[in-house]
């Protein structure tokens, strides 16, 4: 047995090695976190600029209040908006603003595709993630922005 357990150590071993050597000469770039920004921004002005002109007729074809429905259309606009703001505006005003700014700007965009999955999608959540994986992955994307790592450095 001890065969085995050691030439399972040692692969292991060999493969962690070979991770560490791979990831070492990966490439780095500190503009990559466009590569969310620039998607989320997108889908986002999508969203605000079907909701415009705001109209009570169309906030309550989805059941919602008026105001919450104007409150989405210029949520999603404003974090359109300022998800490309607060990347252009780093080297203006310091990355710690910037990133404070990237931060609430990915956790409004959550909650707006929060707000989006339980008025239009919801469903019991392994029906959720079968069939919309769209707006998971988009929740996860923002919330990632907002809790996850804001370096700009490399």
């Amino acid at each position: 047995m001890s065969d085995i357990s050691n030439h399972v150590t040692g692969r292991l071993q060999t493969l962690g090695t070979w991770l560490t050597k791979a990831t070492s000469v990966w490439p780095v770039t500190r503009h990559a976190h466009w590569l969310l920004r620039l998607p989320i921004a997108a889908v986002m002005l999508q969203y605000g600029l079907d909701k415009v002109p705001l109209s009570a007729d169309a906030a309550a074809g989805w059941g919602l209040p008026f105001w919450a429905w104007a409150l989405a259309g210029v949520g999603e606009l404003a974090v359109a908006f300022l998800l490309i703001a607060s990347g252009l505006l780093a080297p203006f005003v310091g990355d710690k603003v910037a990133a404070l700014l990237t931060r609430l700007t990915g956790l409004a965009a959550a909650i707006i595709v929060a707000g989006v999955i339980v008025v239009a999608y919801w469903a019991p959540p392994l029906d959720l993630l079968m069939f919309n994986q769209f707006h998971i992955l988009l929740l996860g994307a923002s919330l990632y922005i907002a809790f996850g790592p804001q370096t700009r450095s490399s």
